[in-house]
């Protein structure tokens, strides 16, 4: 398959590479719509990022596609399925989690492979974070999931008072609505650390 593989400081090669193989619990996606966010812009610049990737490694974490194949142990996906994958999950286990603030999970796991015909989803991902698309969502705004929870969850915590979730055009993006929460606080994280 076709991916672009990070080198290193804004070294960046689109290359053939095998199709990822599946562990127990992952989900292999068919890649529809890829983005590139302010971090991955980051990470070109700097060449790595210390916890989301180690160079060489298939780019890009945001992404909505459709499921190709599952690993044993799967239950809630199967080929053929829309979905969207947010770009880590926590353990669940730490005191972090266990005391409801998983976005400072000791063990958050991060993936990266969207810029890729086909990206593998770890098992915990897969439990915690791949969401089925309602009819009618399309994968670009599927996508746009990751970046929007971000906006969010930033604008929640400011104590602004509560956010009128008035601009949801359609019905069938109430579920976007619904999983921000549960997207953005493993993706801050990543973007403010402990």
């Amino acid at each position: 398959m076709k991916a672009a593989v990070l080198y290193g400081r804004e070294d960046v090669r689109i290359e053939q590479v095998e199709v990822p193989t599946l562990e127990p619990g992952d989900v292999l996606l068919r890649t529809r719509v890829a983005l590139t966010c302010g971090t991955d812009a980051k990470v070109f610049r700097r060449g790595y990022h210390a916890k989301m990737i180690v160079p060489p490694a298939v780019f890009g974490h945001e992404m909505a596609g459709i499921v190709e194949e599952v690993a044993p142990g799967v239950e809630s996906f199967e080929p053929g399925m829309a979905v969207v994958a947010a770009n880590s999950a926590p353990c669940g286990d730490c005191y972090y989690c266990r005391h409801e603030m998983p976005s400072l999970c000791d063990d958050l796991l991060f993936w990266n492979g969207a810029y890729a015909e086909f990206a593998r989803i770890p098992a915990r991902v897969v439990k915690k974070n791949l969401l089925p698309l309602d009819e009618g969502l399309e994968f670009r705004e599927a996508a746009m999931v990751e970046p929007l929870a971000c906006v969010i969850r930033g604008v929640e915590e400011t104590g602004v008072p509560s956010i009128q979730y008035s601009w949801v055009p359609q019905k069938s993006h109430k579920r976007v609505v619904e999983t921000i929460d549960k997207v953005a606080a493993p993706t801050l994280a990543c973007m403010f650390g402990r």
